[in-house]
């Protein structure tokens, strides 16, 4: 080979060579995890601090959740925001559908703007998607979600801000022996929710001397009428006992309440927090009246903070607040009272100080979280339907145990 032969052959080698070094870097040249991705870019962002707020809007627009959430921004941003950074609320519509609430998640994991998120309504849509924020490395704080499977996968950044299922059960076992209504029948939607409030409820009655009479259920992917609950409204007409404890959803629940007085069932009607609505009223019609169920919260509950919040509500919007506007509120100002904490509004910091506390007083509740980021105490607000709305009756102090569900309640 000639000298030029050799030498063009050693600068192909020389070229391959570097190539291939190239390749062996960019190879191991992986991409930052994205959480760690997020909390680096969130601690050197500027302007505005960006908060998803995930709901069905279009579906639930009764609930005033929005309002709630507006009047938090407006109190934080005239407070001079996070650090002199103006808050921003960016609204997501899932549609109350897994696949909207899906494609939602994905949108908001993919922004990298977003440093927490506020949603869903359903717990089984809030379920899913938490995976995808926690990939992401976004906080998630769960308004409404009230499953207790939300909070056992090892979350760090997941937090809850009201009860579980499981809580409403024990609450209203509790409210019922208060009552002294011993004899109990239980009447439950056959879904997550309705098994861990009913299941929940048995084991605790148990533990406080009620005794559970008869037990029923319906499915829920059933059209609900009148027949659907024909049969076991006219066994239970002849059954001693002080009370029905329902844990279903309106309007099914509803329909029950009315084909329940109708058949001339007179005991008291005492329901989960799924009930909470307006549309058992609307559904139910003068058949409600004396219903109580479980809540979120009342405007007219005692406390000086829940007074505030109704006052700067009312004049706000011209209307009074529900428990969704106040979870909302409450939803934003936590947050906001986080990041201030932390000093930072990457995620990472403000799930930190979210789990470390100090509690902090909303209006909802006192915020102070356990290490699977469910709240520590969570009372249960009691209302009775009087004249067409919900009149404010109790407030439940949750038990200090929390007993498991022996197999023997856990009925599928």
């Amino acid at each position: 080979m000639s000298t030029a032969g050799r030498t063009e052959c050693d600068r192909g080698r020389r070229a391959a060579l570097a190539c291939l070094g190239l390749m062996v870097v960019v190879s191991c040249a992986r991409p930052r995890e994205p959480a760690r991705q997020r909390a680096e870019e969130a601690r050197a962002g500027k302007g505005e601090v960006v908060i998803a707020a995930a709901w069905p809007w279009q579906l639930r627009k009764e609930i005033r959740y929005g309002e709630g959430l507006q009047l938090a921004l407006e109190e934080v941003n005239a407070g001079g925001g996070i650090a002199g950074r103006p808050l921003r609320v960016a609204r997501y519509d899932d549609r109350e559908s897994v696949d909207a609430g899906s494609l939602v998640a994905q949108q908001i994991a993919g922004d990298p703007r977003v440093v927490a998120v506020v949603g869903h309504l359903q717990s089984y849509i809030t379920v899913q998607a938490a995976n995808v924020y926690d990939q992401a490395g976004l906080v998630l704080v769960a308004p409404t979600a009230t499953d207790p499977e939300l909070t056992e996968r090892g979350y760090k950044r997941v937090f809850r801000a009201t009860f579980t299922d499981k809580s409403v059960g024990r609450q209203l076992a509790d409210f019922a022996a208060e009552r002294q209504l011993r004899k109990v029948a239980i009447y439950y939607i056959r879904s997550a929710y309705g098994r861990n409030v009913a299941n929940a409820f048995e084991a605790r009655a148990a533990k406080v001397g009620v005794t559970v009479c008869a037990r029923s259920s319906y499915d829920p992917s059933e059209q609900a009428s009148e027949r659907t609950f024909e049969a076991t409204l006219l066994e239970w007409k002849t059954t001693d006992m002080d009370a029905i404890v329902l844990a279903g959803e309106v309007p099914s629940a509803a329909i029950f309440v009315a084909q329940a007085r109708r058949v001339g069932i007179t005991v008291p009607i005492i329901g989960g927090d799924a009930m909470s609505s307006p549309g058992l009223m609307a559904v139910a019609g003068p058949a409600a009246e004396g219903v109580m169920v479980a809540s979120f919260f009342h405007p007219d509950a005692p406390g000086a903070e829940r007074a505030r919040f109704d006052a700067a509500f009312r004049k706000r919007f011209g209307a009074a607040p529900d428990a969704g506007s106040a979870l909302g509120y409450d939803c934003v100002q936590l947050l906001a009272a986080a990041m201030r904490r932390a000093r930072s509004v990457a995620p990472e910091d403000v799930a930190d100080a979210l789990a470390a506390g100090p509690p902090w007083k909303g209006v909802t509740a006192t915020f102070a979280f356990d290490e699977h980021g469910d709240l520590v105490r969570k009372p249960v607000v009691m209302s009775v339907v009087r004249k067409g709305r919900f009149e404010f009756l109790a407030s439940l102090d949750p038990p200090a145990s929390s007993p498991t569900l022996t197999a023997a309640a856990a009925v599928p």
